[in-house]
């Protein structure tokens, strides 16, 4: 859809007929990182990869070949250094400075990461704790979800044996989108009495992409109290949607004749947006380096991301004079009760700054998690003793 939109766009000057070819990542690290160096003869630029594992390899590797990388998944810090990666770009915020951002406007500071078994989500975890690591933040414990019967037990009393955790991080498909295994996670914390609103759950694949919350039910509360109650202790952290949601999107290119696939808007996941909004990022990239009379390599594309503003899929996409993203993301909160979620606070990306929607958040206990000591955000201060 994107590579059709593009070719058809009078505002772009391209120069070349955008063409794409798809790499089925292999949810193994290593055989994800074969098959990409396999694309590396026939392709120009990538979008990806989806796997923050192989990140900083890949990257190297397109350096090497001169073939830009434009990712939305990987979380490397090492990465955003130009001078070291000239090749590499986001095409949205980095999910670190998001939570970073939020994180410092609670004063929640120690952490512990959750990951779905599969590699790519440890992989995830692995780079989320060292990026929030860099930032000064103490992340207490990594850990997947343990396998057999009492794993999702075995699991929360692991994370039970760290003193002072505030905040939870789930790596994994968020339950929102089908995420089975985050649902029976949530549910074990109620049943485990750890949902009493000591921790806040953060789901962090809904960072990735704009989550459709107006005037939207998520069925996947109907007829089971326990989900609703255990999903009042987790906040939501999503992209702004636009005027349109997601689904209107998706529901408009369909009805237009330009998607033909038969699925309705609510079976197709809203990374779809993501993905569309990457690839219409690196065309904006190579467009702004063809007007600026430069000669069109790995690195000029990546250079040329600054300044951008366009209609992304369903939201606005921009960025600033460094080239980095502008996109705004929502807090959603819910009640323990219902299908909806409701925003409460947004965060904005040009000021790395959170306010208020003027709609308190329902905690389960009626109160926040005991606020951390501000030494922990403050880069010129050691915290020390407690």
């Amino acid at each position: 859809l994107a590579v059709e939109r593009i070719s058809k766009d009078p505002a772009l000057n391209l120069g070349h007929r955008l063409d794409y070819v798809v790499l089925q990542e292999d949810c193994e690290t290593s055989r994800a990182l074969v098959r990409f160096i396999d694309f590396g003869k026939l392709s120009s630029a990538f979008i990806g990869p989806l796997n923050p594992g192989f990140c900083e390899v890949a990257t190297l590797f397109g350096q090497n070949w001169n073939k830009a990388i434009f990712s939305w998944m990987c979380i490397n810090y090492k990465l955003d250094s130009s001078i070291h990666h000239p090749t590499f770009a986001r095409t949205l915020p980095s999910p670190t400075q998001v939570l970073f951002t939020i994180m410092k406007y609670f004063h929640w500071a120690h952490v512990g990461i959750i990951a779905s078994n599969e590699d790519i989500w440890m992989d995830t975890a692995n780079k989320l704790a060292s990026a929030l690591r860099n930032r000064g933040l103490p992340v207490g414990i990594v850990t997947s979800v343990h396998k057999g019967e009492k794993g999702f037990e075995d699991t929360w009393n692991e994370i039970k044996a760290v003193d002072g955790i505030k905040i939870i991080l789930l790596c994994m498909h968020s339950v929102l989108i089908g995420g089975e295994e985050q649902a029976t996670l949530l549910k074990k914390a109620l049943e485990m009495g750890l949902a009493d609103g000591r921790y806040v759950f953060v789901p962090y694949d809904t960072l990735l992409y704009s989550l459709p919350y107006q005037n939207n039910s998520f069925n996947v509360f109907d007829n089971d109290n326990n989900l609703q109650k255990a999903y009042d202790a987790v906040l939501t952290i999503t992209l702004v949607s636009g005027e349109r949601t997601f689904y209107d999107a998706f529901r408009e290119a369909k009805e237009s004749g330009e998607i033909s696939r038969d699925l309705e808007a609510t079976q197709v996941s809203p990374l779809f947006g993501t993905i569309y909004d990457a690839i219409y990022f690196m065309a904006m990239a190579i467009d702004s380096a063809r007007r600026k009379g430069v000669r069109i390599s790995g690195a000029n594309i990546a250079e040329h991301t600054k300044n951008f503003s366009f209609p992304g899929f369903s939201h606005w996409v921009e960025t600033d004079n460094c080239g980095k993203g502008l996109s705004n993301y929502v807090i959603l909160d819910t009640d323990g009760h219902g299908n909806q979620l409701v925003p409460t606070h947004l965060l904005d990306m040009s000021s790395d700054s959170v306010r208020s929607l003027d709609r308190a958040i329902h905690f389960p206990s009626g109160a926040p998690p005991k606020a951390d000591s501000s030494c922990w955000f403050d880069p010129d201060v050691l915290c020390t003793g407690g």
